[in-house]
């Protein structure tokens, strides 16, 4: 056996020897690689680039591309080692912009950008925070998504009832939910039909829907420990442990498909009848599209929510490797991926949000494919909703984990071991005590830190006297958005009515208790 992998390997030097000296086996034209991993999307993508850049002009004196690009594998921790070491790729797909960028190995592309309609301003606005770092941007979008709640159309009427609304309360949430179950579930042993899958990522949008957010003004320190977020985790674990309109993490371990499509085990259960909805956004149609089951019909709601409308903005971008060789190359596929055949191919397979949304405003293959009306209102919503309500989730510069600590807190007591208000201080100390660490061990954030410290010392004395506070304190994006729709900043000429007080249920109102063995899942 070992003879025989001598003999393969001795084979596979000399043929690799032998392309190397063989001048007519080298490739004359320049390439680029795109660290994006290997799939048949992908590939498509690239061969797509090359016929663009033909009919674009940038072709040879033989009428080919200027040159190729070349996919490359890798995740995100082998790829920023590689950037750090110098051998990253020239395009680095599904980069975490705040965490690379304050490495210095993303080039800024900040003017190339303005200049070529590939900011944010000239996109989805609220986005600018996934592709910026310190004012300046590093990355645009391949593809974006706002999730919410995918409903069953079919199984709601199926029970003679309507799909829920796309706007609804809590309360809402909750009154059309005990009556979907009790319709669906009549005359069954056990419960299997549910309101909605697993959806611990509805807490931060409830919780920002009165107020509440991960981290406070100035990024320097977390905000877990308060009472939108409170409120919204008791009402999350009041939907599954109490009204059980959601499935317990046993019944979800008993369902065996993780992993079966882009929402692990989700989108069957939506499909089957099990769930009547699901969080997700228009590229569950990846999945829905190619299932034996037949199309389902669908609409699309926001999630249950009080005053503050709001969605969490994602987004998978790809930037150019400040150590490349051929960074005006790699600049030239950046404009494709805001081109027409780029984004058409991105409304064809659902693949979540196109990147420059001009090509999917008033486009009927887009708000309604043709052949796939069942689809609903999902495309349409979504869009809409990505470019008036979804904010991006907050990242501070403090804390590079990027791990807001939600589900973490939400585990703890579901799995009875933490009242809300102990899980919520768990998660609260853990980030607070990571962003101490990560300033003592890093000397280029401590003046920053201090500096941003004694701001928002500044802020809280303005809070507590009642004064507006000047938007330019504000380096949370949320919370800009969220106090100038309030009226709570200085110098705002055009205020948004203040949040109704009516639609935030009073203090207490969630007890918080300490979960027992009798709610474990």
């Amino acid at each position: 056996m070992r003879k025989r992998f001598a003999i393969i390997a001795l084979l596979l030097g000399l043929a690799s020897a032998y392309t190397a000296l063989t001048p007519g086996e080298r490739e004359v034209r320049p390439s680029i690689s795109w660290t994006a991993g290997l799939s048949q999307d992908r590939v498509e993508q690239v061969a797509a680039f090359h016929e663009w850049m033909k009919k674009t002009g940038r072709v040879d004196e033989n009428g080919e591309p200027l040159f190729t690009v070349k996919l490359e594998t890798a995740d995100n921790q082998s790829t920023l080692i590689q950037a750090v070491s110098g051998m990253a790729g020239d395009l680095i797909d599904h980069v975490p912009v705040k965490r690379f960028a304050p490495m210095g190995v993303l080039e800024d592309i900040t003017e190339f950008a303005r200049e070529n309609g590939l900011d944010p301003g000239s996109n989805y606005g609220a986005a600018g925070d996934l592709l910026m770092y310190g004012g300046r941007q590093y990355a645009y979008a391949c593809n974006l998504a706002a999730p919410a709640l995918l409903c069953n159309a079919d199984l709601f009427r199926q029970y003679g009832m309507e799909p829920p609304p796309e706007e609804w309360t809590p309360e809402e949430f909750e009154s059309i939910g005990l009556e979907f179950i009790r319709r669906a579930n009549e005359g069954r042993p056990r419960q299997e039909v549910f309101f909605a899958g697993a959806m611990p990522q509805v807490i931060l949008p409830l919780a920002r829907s009165m107020g509440g957010d991960v981290f406070n003004e100035t990024l320097t320190a977390p905000a877990l420990a308060s009472e939108p977020f409170l409120r919204a985790l008791a009402l999350y674990h009041r939907w599954v442990a109490e009204l059980h309109l959601i499935p317990t993490a046993a019944e979800l371990a008993s369902e065996n498909n993780q992993g079966a499509s882009v929402n692990g085990e989700a989108t069957p259960q939506l499909a089957a009848g099990r769930y009547a909805m699901i969080a997700s956004g228009r590229y569950v149609n990846m999945d829905l599209r190619r299932f034996r089951s037949g199309p389902v019909a669908l609409s699309f709601s926001q999630f249950p929510e009080y005053g503050f409308k709001n969605l969490v903005f994602l987004s998978r971008n790809t930037a150019v490797y400040k150590g490349s060789k051929h960074k005006e190359y790699a600049k030239i596929f950046l404009l494709f991926l805001a081109s027409r055949e780029y984004n058409d191919i991105i409304i064809r397979d659902s693949d979540g949000l196109p990147p420059n949304p001009k090509w999917a405003e008033n486009n009927p293959d887009y708000r309604t494919p043709p052949g796939r009306e069942y689809e609903g209102n999902l495309h349409a919503n979504e869009l809409k909703w990505a470019r008036t309500i979804a904010l991006p989730e907050s990242l501070s510069p403090y804390y590079p984990l990027a791990d807001n600590k939600i589900r973490y807190a939400y585990e703890r007591v579901a799995g009875g071991l933490s009242t809300p208000e102990e899980a919520l201080a768990l998660a609260n100390r853990a980030i607070a005590h990571a962003i101490r660490e990560t300033v003592a061990g890093t000397a280029s954030l401590r003046e920053q830190y201090e500096r941003d410290c004694a701001l928002q010392k500044k802020i809280d004395e303005y809070r507590q006297s009642g004064r507006k506070l000047p938007a330019e304190w504000i380096r949370n994006t949320f919370l800009r958005k969220y106090y100038r729709d309030n009226g709570m900043l200085a110098g705002e000429t055009k205020e948004a009515p203040a949040q109704p007080e009516s639609e935030i249920p009073p203090r207490g109102a969630f007890s918080g208790k300490r979960a027992t063995s009798s709610v474990r899942p």
